[in-house]
């Protein structure tokens, strides 16, 4: 069955990825793209590579300017009207991804963003499903194992893009008897587990960097004890997940957790790090306070390229459930690679590619 969707979230690490994904699956898709005035010809560059890639991708697609801040997305009132008449599934993708986001501007893009989008959904005549992407981190504070199906247990949140993503869901489901969703909730997510490509550096790759700059013999210290298990999910793991989940017609009302259900400790990948870069494991480690108190200081901090701010992450003990997307995955191929087996491909590409900048664009 051909149908219109509604992307927001292009062209960012994810989306531009899973844009080739899904029309290679239905070709028949119309697309629409929401986008920022900013980012306009950057998506249609993107968009252009799509069609010389997939030539049946040509005159299926148009960019729409607008912005999920605005309650009417940016839109005046005849585009809205004439979307609503005829777009039957939304993707929303458009998010604050910082660790470090103030409260009011992660508000504005995660909380406010979503409930605008699910109010266009609603508006729409012959709406049949959201696919919406949270995060594994709306879980904030809590430690053991998260469930799938469990999203408000009273937890507390370590910065405000974890409170905001957490506030998002629950507007989602909180409106999900009325408009059918698919909520996606991955884990960190890297490169590319075949080639290594990836748009940003963050997460294991703040401690990736800092290793390579160092002199060979010298070990990379543990932060704190490194109990707390780092998921960290490939690129093209997670694209082709979504795309294989998103049209189940049994997916919607339904949680996917996309994490390594295998994830090592922080104390285990900065071992498997070192080993691949070839130097010594960490003979010791220093209390995570010593670490958060040295960054807190601006010139360390720029010097050393590792936010303050993800140095909780280290020891925080948490696991994620991924029954719902084992279930769902089973049969079809697609599975998560154990980091050990594409980490020196992450390793490659950033030696080859070392002027790329740690999160570049933040608003994805």
């Amino acid at each position: 069955m051909s149908s219109t969707l509604l992307f927001t979230g292009f062209p960012g690490f994810l989306g531009r990825r899973l844009v080739r994904r899904l029309h290679r699956r239905h070709p028949d898709t119309t697309w629409v793209f929401l986008v920022e005035e900013r980012l306009r010809g950057r998506a249609e560059e993107d968009l252009g590579a799509i069609e010389r890639e997939q030539p049946g991708f040509a005159g299926r697609w148009e960019t729409v300017v607008g912005d999920v801040t605005d309650p009417r997305l940016g839109l005046d009132a005849g585009c809205w009207e004439e979307l609503a008449g005829r777009v039957d599934g939304v993707w929303h993708l458009a998010a604050v991804y910082d660790l470090a986001v103030p409260e009011e501007v992660a508000r504005r893009v995660n909380v406010d963003g979503t409930r605008h989008v699910l109010d266009f959904c609603a508006a729409c005549a012959g709406f049949r499903r959201l696919c919406y992407v949270s995060t594994c981190y709306v879980s904030g504070d809590r430690t053991g194992r998260v469930m799938e199906g469990e999203l408000d247990c009273g937890q507390g949140f370590k910065n405000h893009y974890e409170s905001t993503k957490f506030a998002a869901e629950v507007e989602v489901q909180r409106r999900w008897d009325a408009l059918p969703a698919v909520v996606f909730r991955p884990a960190v997510v890297v490169g590319d587990s075949k080639t290594g490509e990836t748009d940003k550096y963050d997460g294991p790759y703040y401690f990736i960097r800092l290793m390579l700059r160092m002199p060979r013999l010298v070990p990379m210290p543990r932060l704190g004890e490194g109990k707390g298990r780092l998921n960290v999910v490939p690129v093209d793991f997670v694209v082709a997940a979504m795309a294989e989940i998103a049209g189940r017609p049994d997916a919607a009302g339904k949680v996917y957790q996309l994490a390594d259900p295998a994830a090592p400790t922080s104390r285990e990948l900065i071992d498997e790090i070192s080993r691949a870069l070839g130097k010594p494991k960490p003979p010791f480690g220093l209390p995570a306070a010593v670490f958060e108190t040295a960054l807190a200081v601006p010139a360390l901090r720029r010097a050393v390229e590792i936010p303050r701010e993800t140095v909780v992450y280290a020891n925080h003990e948490v696991r994620y459930d991924v029954l719902n997307t084992l279930d769902a995955l089973d049969g079809t191929g697609v599975e998560c690679p154990p980091i050990a087996e594409y980490l020196p491909r992450l390793i490659d590409y950033l030696r080859r590619h070392p002027e790329k900048p740690f999160l570049d664009d933040r608003r994805l």
